[in-house]
């Protein structure tokens, strides 16, 4: 993996860009982790992750994606297969969500229960959504002995961050710092020692056409809460993703 003097965007969905909009982002000096929302998308994540050795890939069936449970099942266990055949050591974009799609959330404590046995069974990291759900997804990575997963774009409680500490995982802050007033009360109150951050491009949030290349706005928005050097916070985030990836 390349050295400190990248920045990390810890959570994108790469696989949304055009071949020439990801060989620019893919220029700079930045490692993406590139999530998939499906096994379709995760095929292609895995194949763009092949042709750049800073895109770390992550395959996962997204919760707005579970819909069908035959169908949903069927497509967890293939990406599952996916992940392993590959040696590809992230799933994601995984979790629980009863923000945005609470109709389904039984079905998608089914799934998701799926791909936290195969992160335990397999020593994997798991790249999570949790809106709404974030203690619930949290209890359940220790319930399944969970030692690597990242809360993906954390917004929920701060009390909840102490725990998160305690039990090694990390959180990622987006560029949506700037203008979401509880993300930002997340950065004032967590250790940067958990903290990654990402894009979650091309994702748009109130008017923010979120991208890669964000995520260095972001340290200097962290460093400038912190009240330290963003060179510190840099190479801060970089040694969190390796710790989490199991790189160091």
């Amino acid at each position: 993996m390349p050295g400190n003097d990248y920045f990390v965007d810890a959570h994108c969905h790469l696989h949304e860009y055009s071949i020439e909009e990801i060989n620019t982002l893919a220029s700079h000096s930045i490692v993406i982790v590139a999530v998939g929302d499906d096994l379709e998308t995760s095929s292609r994540v895995t194949e763009i992750a092949k042709t750049r050795r800073n895109i770390v890939p992550c395959v996962g069936l997204h919760p707005w994606h579970v819909k069908s449970r035959e169908e949903s099942l069927s497509t967890a266990k293939k990406i599952i297969e996916l992940a392993l055949e590959n040696n590809i050591r992230c799933i994601g974009e995984v979790g629980l969500d009863t923000k945005f799609v609470a109709e389904t959330i039984e079905l998608q404590r089914e799934i998701f229960k799926l791909f936290l046995e195969a992160a335990r069974d397999n020593k994997l990291v798991l790249n999570l959504h949790t809106a709404g759900t974030w203690e619930e997804v949290y209890q359940l990575l220790v319930r399944y002995d969970i030692e690597r997963a990242m809360f993906h774009w954390y917004t929920g409680p701060l009390y909840l961050l102490k725990d998160i500490e305690a039990s090694g995982y990390m959180i990622s802050i987006n560029p949506a710092v700037k203008i979401q007033r509880k993300h930002r009360a997340v950065v004032e109150n967590a250790p940067i020692t958990i903290m990654l951050t990402e894009s979650d491009g091309p994702y748009e949030y109130r008017g923010m056409k979120l991208n890669p290349l964000m995520v260095k706005e972001v340290v200097k928005i962290i460093a400038s809460i912190k009240n330290v050097d963003q060179h510190l916070v840099q190479r801060q985030v970089m040694h969190n993703l390796e710790k989490l990836f199991s790189l160091q």
